[in-house]
């Protein structure tokens, strides 16, 4: 299994090693892409926190099922709104999944989404679970994350056994959360009982990941 380590204070060698690994090719399907495999396991990864600044790492929920939650402060389809946006479906379902031992962890991107900003918006909206940053893309590249948000489950047994999206695709972000085939609720669910999940890959929708090229 394959682990890289990418501190908020290392910008600079995060860079230098999109460059020597070529993440971005990984992003386009090479062979790195194996490491974020359904059945596979879950590459691990440590980032730091934005509010706390406290390192988190996957290997620290080894025997847990975990949500990765690719999120943004400023996409529509993502971010706390009145009238749309999936945080407002996020945040309520972690509160109720984690008090069943279901661990959520949201990771942004987003190159031009500072570390300030993002733990100004968490606190802002009591985001209930940890916003971690991935400076240069490099988690992002490795999961092959597409958009905000862009799920991925890592179960119990390590391996990757969720990607996809919270519900079949809503016509605009007002609709987030309201579609009559819902993925993420019946997944959780299936989790909680271990149980047969019903999906494992669908479509996510939101909008894309800003990479540092």
């Amino acid at each position: 299994m394959r682990k890289w380590t990418v501190g908020i204070a290392s910008l600079a060698l995060a860079a230098t090693a999109v460059a020597v690994f070529s993440f971005s090719n990984a992003y386009a399907g090479d062979e790195h892409a194996s490491g974020a495999q359904l059945g596979q396991a879950a590459p691990t990864f440590t980032l730091d926190a934005v509010r706390t600044g406290e390192s988190v790492s996957l290997d620290q929920f080894a025997d847990q099922n975990v949500v990765l939650i690719w999120q943004s402060i400023h996409c529509p389809w993502d971010k706390m709104r009145e009238d749309g946006g999936y945080q407002r479906v996020l945040s309520p379902l972690a509160e109720k999944y984690q008090d069943q031992g279901i661990v959520f962890l949201a990771i942004n991107s987003n190159k031009k989404e500072t570390v300030e900003q993002i733990a100004a918006y968490a606190t802002k909206h009591d985001i209930p679970y940890p916003i971690l940053k991935d400076p240069g893309n490099l988690v992002a590249d490795l999961y092959l994350a597409k958009t905000t948000p862009h799920i991925f489950i890592k179960g119990k047994d390590g391996t990757l056994v969720y990607k996809g999206g919270i519900e079949e695709v809503p016509t605009s972000p007002g609709k987030c959360g309201e579609m009559d085939e819902q993925f993420l609720v019946p997944v959780l669910d299936a989790l909680v009982a271990g149980e047969s999940l019903p999906y494992t890959s669908t479509q996510s929708k939101g909008c894309s990941i800003k990479r540092v090229k």
